[in-house]
Parts: structure tokens; sequence; C-alpha cells
């Protein structure tokens, strides 16, 4: 049987999961994560690893103005009323508003707007709305299509429910040539994160083009997980994103990154799509019910009336990063390379290639050397890769039928069976990395020190 695609249906429903779309009212799936925790750490360590956000001097706490909020006479009222499956009216135009500007068009209306536990857990409804477990009968899109490196949780949430397809990418030309090499029939859902964690890139209109020419061809879901859109300088990088199909497109955003605000566990995936939009919302509530209507309404109040904090946090983040960039200077005989100049400011990502080579350490070692000697934290490269002990295969066979034409190309082949399929080169292409972040440390110049002095230890092959 050949590999090629045909025309698919012309609804949008195609690209749902067939069990999700035969079988939504005998659904009972298990929610994927528990509770939100931040570790303590020493004040006096200098924290680049974690990503959250926090120490904003120049911004009201906003626990306080939550505590204000639910103390209010209006909230009594809304307290005791049930929102229903669609969440809260308001706070779902107001999130539409926010994913309108940020793609640089009047796409998405409040219907769209599905209430979620969180940024995470809007991926892991997408994948299970969009792909069909591994050897299951009921569809054959049962893999996930995603770049490496990558926000470290993906690959847990994916390899919960589906199958995963792994390629590297380190700036979005890669990203987008991936996908048209090894997109194939079995994919269901094209996982793209722009403004990148970790490495911060974004993709051009052509590139976009590029991918959603792929997507249609193998009638792709794509989920666009944009919780960085704050972050970015250049409006380019959102409005780029409007060239994606809105029919078979959901985004996805986080109240955590936008507003400092991660222990209110809560996200929005939206799209234009009605079919994609409400079986997002089946899925979701066939975990739980939707998030309370009183942080709903909270979300709702802080779009309303902070909606000026998003920019102030991330001129915040922009303005750690420099400071940062200022005052690392590690040794030249160190040959760092320093992945600079991307759209995502909240992070900045270090090639250890050579710290790794002369010190015979893992990046993840190096991370581990750093905070015990140097008191100072990243976040390590090891993490934001798949786990390789899952059972895995590796692509074959993957190119362009015509290399100088437009998909379908060639479909990669791979023995059935592999919870994740990497690509040929995966590992041995495979950069050792440092994450570091500035969403949270406000100490730059005594980081950027520490980690230069760490450096330069392990340049003089000292980790010893």
């Amino acid at each position: 049987m050949s590999d090629r695609p045909t025309k698919p249906p012309s609804s949008a429903a195609r690209l749902i999961n067939p069990t999700v779309r035969n079988y939504m009212e005998v659904l009972n799936l298990q929610r994927f994560y528990g509770g939100y925790v931040i570790s303590a750490v020493p004040e006096s360590l200098l924290n680049l690893g974690i990503g959250e956000v926090g120490n904003m001097p120049h911004l009201e706490e906003l626990f306080a103005a939550y505590q204000r909020f639910i103390s209010t006479t209006e909230l009594a009222t809304l307290a005791q009323q049930y929102s229903g499956t669609m969440g809260e009216q308001e706070t779902n135009r107001l999130v539409a508003d926010a994913m309108n500007r940020w793609v640089g068009a009047n796409r998405f209306g409040e219907d769209g707007v599905v209430s979620l536990d969180g940024g995470q857990n809007a991926v892991d409804v997408a994948v299970r709305v969009f792909t069909s477990p591994l050897g299951s009968p009921e569809g054959r899109k049962q893999f996930v299509l995603m770049a490496a490196p990558c926000y470290p949780y993906f690959s847990a949430i994916i390899s919960a429910h589906a199958g995963m397809q792994a390629f590297l990418a380190y700036d979005g030309e890669e990203f987008a040539r991936g996908v048209e090499t090894y997109c194939n029939p079995a994919v269901g859902l094209i996982l793209i994160n722009i403004p990148h964690n970790p490495m911060g890139y974004g993709l051009t209109a052509e590139q976009v083009r590029r991918i959603d020419r792929v997507a249609a061809t193998y009638d792709c879901a794509i989920l666009v997980d944009s919780v960085y859109a704050s972050y970015a300088d250049d409006p380019e990088v959102g409005r780029a994103l409007a060239g994606f199909d809105p029919e078979r497109t959901v985004f996805s955003e986080s109240f955590s990154k936008q507003f400092g605000f991660p222990g209110l566990r809560l996200g929005f995936a939206v799209s234009a799509s009605e079919p994609l939009a409400y079986a997002m919302r089946f899925v979701k509530m066939s975990e739980s019910l939707t998030p309370s209507n009183v942080k709903l309404a909270f979300a709702g109040h802080l779009l309303a009336n902070y909606g000026d904090y998003p920019a102030k946090i991330a001129a915040e983040v922009r303005g750690r990063r420099q400071r940062f960039l200022a005052a690392f200077q590690p040794p030249e005989e160190a040959k760092v390379e320093v992945f600079d100049g991307r759209p995502n400011p909240f992070y900045l990502t270090l090639d250890v290639a050579h710290a790794v080579e002369r010190s015979g350490l893992s990046d993840t070692e190096i991370a581990q050397y750093c905070q015990k000697t140097h008191n100072v934290r990243v976040f390590p490269g090891g993490f934001v890769y798949p786990n390789p002990s899952l059972p895995h295969a590796m692509f074959s066979g993957a190119r362009r039928l015509n290399p100088s034409g437009d998909p379908p190309y060639l479909a990669p082949s791979f023995p059935e069976g592999a919870q994740i399929v990497y690509a040929p080169d995966f590992f041995k292409g495979r950069t050792p990395l440092l994450r570091l972040s500035f969403g949270m440390e406000t100490r730059m110049e005594a980081a950027a020190a520490a980690l230069s002095a760490a450096l330069s230890r392990l340049a003089e092959g000292g980790a010893g």
C-alpha cells in the first residue's frame, strides 16, 4: 500500500482522534499531572535554573490582588454559580482578543476558547484529541511530531498517551526542514513552541507556509504552544503564525508566564475551528470540570485591569538578560557558544560541547558541578531531550521525492511498536546544552561571574 496521502474530507472534524470523535460519550481519561509545587532553595543560591516568573520589584504582588478580588461583593454571587463547559464569557472574549493581537488577525472568538488547568494541560488534551494510542485499531495517526531540544515535560506528556517522533532543531529553519523531512501518515499532531523554550527561536512567515503545506499534505493538526508570546519584542514573531491554516490549528497559552502566577494553574486553548475547540473542550470535561469560575473570572480581571503587566514583566526579564550578557565572560578556551539574538529573552542557551569533551562530564554533570562548586544553578541540557530509555526506533528512508519541490516527500519508515522514533542523526547530532532562565533571579552580575568561573575551571580540566 502506498504511503502517499489521499485528499482528506473537507470537514475539520476529520483531524480529531477517531476514539474521541466516535466514542465521546464513554471516555473516561485520567488526568496527567497533579498539583503545582515550587521547591525552596537557599537564598545564597544564584538560581538561573527555574523557569518561573518572580521577584518583579516594580509590580504589585499579584497574590494581594487575588485576595482583594475574592473578597469583593460581586464575586460572592459568582462563586455560587456554575460556569458550565464554556467557562466565563468575558474572560473568553479577552483571551480571544489577546490571541487576535498576537497573530495580527481578527480570527478568534469567545466560543473558540477552552479553559484548562495550565499550559501543560493544553498539550495533554491536544495529544489525546488529535492522536490515537499506540496500537489502537481506531486510527492510524498515533504519533506527535516534535523537535528537541524542547520544554522538558513535552516528551513526558506525549508518551503518556501516544507515540512521539523526534528530530533535532536548534533554530527555526532546522525546525521547518525537520517537519518537511520527517512528517508522515502516522502523525496526527505537529507540536510547535514559539517563541521557543529553550532555544528561543521563532519562525518566519515563509517557514510557517512550508510547515503548513506539510500539515495539509499529511492532514495533521497543529498545536502552537505560545506561552512566551508576551516576551517577544518583534510583533512579526506572532504575525507569522497567522499563516497556519485556522481549520487545523490550536494555540495555547499560560497565565504563569504572562502574569507570573504559576500557582493559579490556568491556561487556555484557542482555535478558530469550532470542531477542534469542541473536541478540546470535550476531552477536558472527560477528565474534570473546567477550572473554577472564580479562577476564570480572576483571569478576566487580570486581563481587564492589569493588562500592562505582561509587557512590564517581559521588560524586566529582557533587562536581566542584558545585564547577564554584559557581565558573562567565559574564557576563550572554554569555547562556549551563546545562542543569542532570538525572540524569547526568558531563556539563554549555551552550547558546552567543548566543556563536555574537555572535562569528560555530561551536560547534566556540568550543571551539578556549577551548583556544587560555584553556587549557581542552571538547567542541564540532558532534560530537554526525550528519555532514550523508552522503547525507540530510528527513521529510515526519509528523503524528498523532488529535492526542489513541495511535499509530499518519501515518507520515512520505522518498525512498529516504538514509543519514540528518532531522526537518524539524533544521538550523534545532539548538542550538550545548559539552559539559563531570567524569570526569577535578580543578581545577574554575580550569576554571570560565578558561571564564567565554573566554565573557566572546566576549560582548565579542573572538574576532578
